[in-house]
């Protein structure tokens, strides 16, 4: 399946510096061009995508990565006319308050970093408090030098743009999709329901247009909280960031200019910009960590604990689900049973551990021989079996020697004392053989009768029922 946002092959370290030199050179001149004359931007985004970069790709944060993001800052502000001694201590700035946030996050656990835990939200919001009072302490001093405004405008005005930027973009960086990632729950979900939240979201915008007033600010909280619980915490934090970007502008449009005459004003804007973003952002990554403690109990739940193929009665079930498709279809499904030959032998003379290994292993080397859309399960001890839809007799034939000759050609682990060689037996039955009225008990009654038939002649080989 299609997914967004990933690449196939990283890249090498100096084209992902460069890439990252870009990235920040495009995000200043953005922040650049939203300033008010004489003054620092209204929105800033280099700062909040340099940390979300950093943590997201830990290979990427090494000393040549922040050369790189200054050469961007830098050449922002020099090639739109700023002085070398302005863009030198503001990007410096900008660089130590990035920092700050990065040594705040990078040492927590992955799921923290990725917003998959209750308490993701709580620590990225201490990161950007520290990274917006680092950054404002470092560049307030410039206000009376570049801009003739007291130092403590300057503080507020700097602290308040980078904590709502942190808060805005970096969960979306930190959330963007991986190769990794389950596969969104709400595929499942009729399309009204998937686009109910988001809906709601627009309806808000069309109340608080017409009604207006102060407590316009809350009109998009309900929406904002459905799509946290409805949505991935990448989909929450976007709309996040596009809904409370248009609440800021809506609310300062004719009212506010972001200069210091308007300090205090704009502090308390930011500050509940801010605000508004983190309690949905709080509920979408408790959201995502229910849904992961149920994605783990259902996939104990379905597969063995050993060799992580699917258990017994859930292999039962899909194969009951294909086994009625494909039947429908008229293409049928064979099924196959899998013994590892004397393996009791192999607990017997290397012990239980060994045995276990082995398991392990030839579980792999089936699974990897099989087709993807095959089941694989494990129906207890040393047996196996697979369910192969849309196959024919011949076809299925082919596949199960393909496996019998996978495990047979292995390399095992060179473990002292451990088996040097393993084979298995394979009872093979279609569908097409057993009548349209088969169930998948039947066919694992016949599979299973021709799986003996095949250790009754030598072991090692496939009997066809």
């Amino acid at each position: 399946m299609y997914r967004p946002f990933l690449l196939h092959r990283p890249l090498s370290p100096p084209l992902a510096w460069l890439g990252l030199s870009v990235l920040i050179f495009a995000a200043c001149l953005v922040g650049i061009f939203a300033r008010p004359i004489g003054f620092l931007s209204v929105f800033w985004p280099a700062n909040a995508l340099l940390l979300g970069l950093l943590v997201r790709y830990p290979r990427l944060a090494r000393p040549p990565a922040w050369v790189a993001a200054a050469v961007g800052y830098v050449a922002a502000d020099l090639v739109t006319g700023s002085s070398w001694s302005m863009a030198l201590w503001l990007n410096g700035a900008n660089l130590l308050g990035a920092t700050a946030g990065w040594l705040v996050l990078r040492r927590l656990d992955e799921r923290i970093r990725r917003l998959q835990r209750t308490i993701s939200a709580l620590y990225l919001l201490l990161a950007a408090l520290a990274a917006s009072a680092v950054g404002a302490l470092a560049g307030c001093g410039a206000a009376p030098v570049y801009f003739n405004s007291p130092w403590t405008d300057l503080l507020s005005l700097w602290f308040s743009t980078e904590l709502m930027n942190y808060m805005l973009i970096v969960p979306v960086v930190l959330a963007a999709p991986r190769a990794d990632d389950p596969p969104p729950a709400t595929q499942e979900v009729p399309l009204i329901w998937r686009v109910a939240p988001v809906s709601s979201l627009l309806l808000a915008e069309g109340v608080r247009t017409v009604i207006g007033g102060p407590g316009m600010l809350a009109f998009v909280v309900p929406g904002l909280l459905w799509c946290a619980l409805s949505y991935s915490p990448f989909v929450s934090s976007l709309l996040s960031l596009v809904v409370c970007l248009w609440t800021m502008a809506g609310v300062a449009t004719g009212v506010l200019n972001f200069t210091p005459a308007h300090a205090s004003d704009v502090f308390s804007l930011r500050v509940g910009v801010t605000l508004l973003a983190l309690g949905p952002l709080a509920v979408a990554c408790a959201s995502a960590a229910r849904a992961e403690a149920l994605r783990r109990l259902d996939h104990a739940v379905r597969h063995d604990d050993l060799t992580g193929v699917l258990a017994r009665r859930a292999l039962l079930k899909q194969g009951d689900r294909l086994l009625v498709r494909y039947q429908r279809e008229s293409t049928g499904l064979a099924v196959m049973m899998v013994d590892v030959d004397h393996f009791k032998q192999v607990n017997d003379q290397h012990g239980h551990g060994a045995g276990d290994r082995l398991l392990v292993s030839i579980a792999q080397t089936m699974a990897r021989a099989l087709r993807p859309h095959d089941a694989l399960g494990r129906m207890g001890g040393e047996e196996f079996a697979a369910v192969l839809p849309g196959v024919s007799p011949t076809e299925a034939q082919a596949i199960a020697e393909r496996v019998r000759s996978a495990v047979e050609h292995q390399a095992l682990d060179p473990v002292e004392d451990g088996p040097q060689r393993a084979t298995v037996s394979i009872g093979l039955v279609h569908s097409a053989t057993m009548g349209s009225d088969a169930d998948m008990d039947t066919l694992l009654l016949a599979a299973d009768a021709a799986l003996y038939r095949a250790k009754a002649e030598g072991r090692n080989r496939v009997m066809v029922g």
